[in-house]
Parts: structure tokens; C-alpha cells; sequence
């Protein structure tokens, strides 16, 4: 069964060109993050358990840009015009907002931690001065819910208005249309399996009971784990 396509709506090349390089730029982001990483792992003890889910995401980032790359570079034509057709590029481009999901999750769950720990770490030296240590707790719980908020704003835009315009631009027939829905969970599903179990590695002790089944729900709202 070969899956139908409007054949004179083939994507121009220049639209395949900007997801390559969005793509080529998230891999940067990952590359920059991955290497300050291990070099805090040569200078903190613990420090893979701490940014467990941060490395994680970055990893399943890394996947996704390649997965993402291999529809885009897939979806071209081999002609003089090189147009891309639009069930590969739709799947592509799909996969690059998964990708850039899971690369803003990396990144606010690591920062926001180290944000949180630098106000934890400035306690103890207002602490002589009450009034101090309260502007501190006002401030610091200030500035981390607004950084939660955009960075949240950000995450929802690329994990699910992203993937649902691709859907719903796609010039491919409308009935066919619930191929892309499966592909979604099909990738989505497995990602957020991957990230409650690295959660529940992290800040679960091995000796307490957990529901990892509402784990997993909750991570389709991940933003709530980023500050613990």
C-alpha cells in the first residue's frame, strides 16, 4: 500500500535547507553541552547521577537530529530541481521538533538546577540578616518560576504545536494524515518511557516504592520536573 501525496505540491528546496541547518545547529548546542558536561564530571564526584536526565535528553536530542537529517536528506528528488517530496519531509521536520524539544529540556533542567543551587549555596552567608535571606528566597523563587515559564512556553511549542502544524500543512491527503499521529506516540511514547526512568534513577531512592506508571504520564507535561 503506497501512502498518497498531492505530487504537484513537492517542497522547495530552500524549506529542506532551513530544517538542515536548524538541525545542524541543535547538534552544536548538544556537542557544547555534552563537552561541559564531562568536564565538570573531571572536577565534581556524583556528577553523572546529577545530570542524569539532562544527559539523557541530550542523547535521545542526538538521535532524534540524526533520525531527523536521514527523512530530510531522504525526501529529495534526485533531479535538476531537487524539490523534496512531502511524506519524508514532513517526517522530518516532525522529528527536528522532537529534537528541539528534547535539547531545551537538557538545557533547562541543568541550568535551572544550577541557578537553584547557586541561591541554596547564598543561604548560609545572609543568613545572619533576615531580611536579606528573604529578598534572597523572593528573588531567587521569582526569577526560576519565570525561567520555568518561558522555558516551558518554548518546550510545549516544540513538543506539541510543532508536530501538529507539520500535520496539519502537510499536502498530503487529509486522510492519511493519521499516519503522522502514529508516528508521533510511536517516537514520543518511547522518549518519555526513557526520560521517567532516568527521573526515577536520579531522585528516587532504591529502597522506595514508586508509581513509575504516573512517572511516565507526568513526563508528558516535563517541564514540572525540571525543578525538583
Amino acid at each position: 500500500m503506497v501512502l498518497e501525496q498531492d505530487t504537484n505540491t513537492e517542497i522547495a528546496l530552500n524549506v529542506t535547507r532551513t530544517r538542515v541547518t536548524v538541525l545542524g545547529f541543535n547538534m552544536t548546542i548538544i556537542a557544547l553541552m555534552l563537552s561541559v558536561m564531562v568536564a565538570r564530571s573531571t572536577t565534581a564526584d556524583h556528577s553523572v547521577l546529577l545530570h542524569l536526565m539532562s544527559s539523557v535528553a541530550l542523547f535521545v536530542g542526538f538521535c532524534l537530529t540524526l533520525l531527523a537529517l536521514f527523512w530530510l536528506l531522504l525526501s529529495q528528488n534526485w533531479d535538476t530541481q531537487g524539490l523534496s517530496r512531502p511524506w519524508p519531509f514532513s517526517l522530518g521536520s516532525m522529528t527536528t521538533y522532537l529534537a528541539l524539544s528534547q535539547t531545551v529540556t537538557a538545557f533547562m533542567h541543568a541550568y535551572l538546577l544550577g541557578i537553584e543551587s547557586v541561591v541554596e549555596a547564598s543561604r548560609p552567608v545572609l543568613a545572619e540578616s533576615s531580611q536579606s535571606l528573604v529578598r534572597l528566597d523572593a528573588l531567587g523563587a521569582t526569577g526560576l518560576q519565570g525561567l520555568l515559564v518561558m522555558g516551558g512556553i518554548v518546550w510545549t511549542l516544540t513538543t506539541y504545536a510543532g508536530p501538529l502544524i507539520v500535520g496539519l500543512k502537510s499536502p498530503v491527503r487529509s486522510g492519511w494524515r493519521w499516519v503522522f499521529a502514529g508516528y508521533y506516540f510511536a517516537l514520543q511514547v518511547p522518549i518519555c518511557w526513557i526520560s521517567a526512568r532516568a527521573w526515577h534513577l536520579q531522585y528516587v531512592p532504591a529502597d522506595q516504592p514508586t508509581n513509575m506508571l504516573s512517572i511516565f504520564a507526568l513526563q508528558f507535561v516535563q517541564p514540572l520536573f525540571w525543578l525538583r
